[in-house]
């Protein structure tokens, strides 16, 4: 009698194997189902009648519900039988102990801003879900991957584990969306303000130019002022000398043209201008302008520091990692590649 298992045994052994939808392979295998479970399948042909036999999670099924979408999933029937007992399937991550079940987030559609009734039970359930993985996770994180068993427990966890995360996100995303719309709202109820502002600007740039006018105005007097003091303090310094050769009427002279001087040196000074009163001036104020005319000198200016700015350095490697993944490599940058997890 033929060996009705050599097929899966082949498959097992990773040897090629043909596959007939009409002709399922005897064996012990293993289906993904809608809900992303792994179900175990037996095949097999009765002895006496030939007919082929399917069991799907211990239950009979027609075999065309199973064949061929097992075929290229065979495992050993100690496998099998392990999931079969309830122990799993040896490439499951560990399970972390349940201490709380997240309930199912359904979107309130009457949901507003400050109503989280429900909401922070989901996100406390799936809080100390993630706080049973990571247990489990530095445990299994303190020793080295020395079995593929153990790497095939990885790829299982990571995406349960990214699973986790997907149904937080869309929680968090429900929570906050009453919330964003509010804001929205309000955004709105309120963007008149910007048309305030820009008002504002409009008036003081109006006012700029007259502005101008009284600063020349204002400049142009304190220059007759100093040429004026200047004058004076010459005309006391001639007196002054006058006085010291004996002449006293220009001592008494010199005395009240060195005061003016003073007094027209003080004027000489430019005042501020503006406009408004008290709590609601207007006036020129100076400010900063930077325009770039050489690129380059100010790129190496800036490169050639011993330490150069940070946010520099990172529009640099943004800028870089930009054209390598168009196909130009910049002077400058080393490459390398790397294979990681993904």
């Amino acid at each position: 009698m033929s060996d009705q298992y050599s097929a899966w045994r082949a498959a097992l052994a990773g040897e090629p194997v043909a596959i007939h939808d009409a002709e399922p392979n005897s064996g012990f295998y293993r289906v993904k189902r809608k809900s992303g479970e792994l179900h175990p399948v037996a095949i097999w042909r009765d002895q006496e009648t030939g007919a082929v036999q399917a069991l799907l999670n211990g239950t009979s099924v027609e075999v065309t519900s199973v064949w061929p979408w097992a075929a290229k999933k065979p495992v050993t029937y100690e496998a099998y039988q392990d999931f079969m007992d309830g122990k799993g399937w040896p490439d499951d991550a560990p399970v972390a102990p349940v201490t709380a079940s997240p309930p199912d987030v359904v979107e309130n559609p009457r949901a507003v801003a400050g109503d989280n009734s429900g909401d922070l039970d989901a996100a406390e359930a799936m809080r100390l879900e993630l706080l049973g993985e990571k247990e489990l996770a530095d445990k299994f994180l303190s020793k080295p991957i020395e079995a593929q068993e153990a790497a095939d427990q990885v790829a299982v966890w990571s995406k349960r584990i990214g699973d986790l995360k997907n149904r937080a996100d869309k929680a968090f995303q429900a929570e906050k969306a009453p919330h964003l719309e509010a804001g929205r709202l309000v955004d709105e109820k309120w963007r008149w303000r910007q048309d305030a502002e820009t008002l504002v600007r409009r008036l003081k740039s109006h006012i700029t130019p007259w502005l101008e006018k009284l600063r020349a105005e204002e400049q142009e007097r304190a220059r007759k002022a100093a040429e004026e003091a200047r004058r004076q303090q010459e005309e006391a310094t001639r007196l002054a000398a006058a006085a010291q050769a004996g002449d006293e009427a220009a001592a008494a002279q010199a005395e009240e043209v060195q005061a003016r001087a003073i007094e027209t040196a003080k004027a000489a000074e430019v005042q501020r201008t503006g406009a408004g009163r008290t709590g609601a001036k207007v006036s020129l104020r100076t400010v900063t302008d930077v325009v770039i005319t050489d690129l380059p000198a100010l790129a190496a200016f800036y490169a050639g520091m011993n330490d150069a700015p940070a946010d520099l350095k990172e529009v640099l490697l943004k800028l870089a990692r930009r054209n390598i993944s168009a196909g130009v490599t910049p002077p400058g940058v080393t490459v390398t590649t790397k294979q990681v997890a993904a």
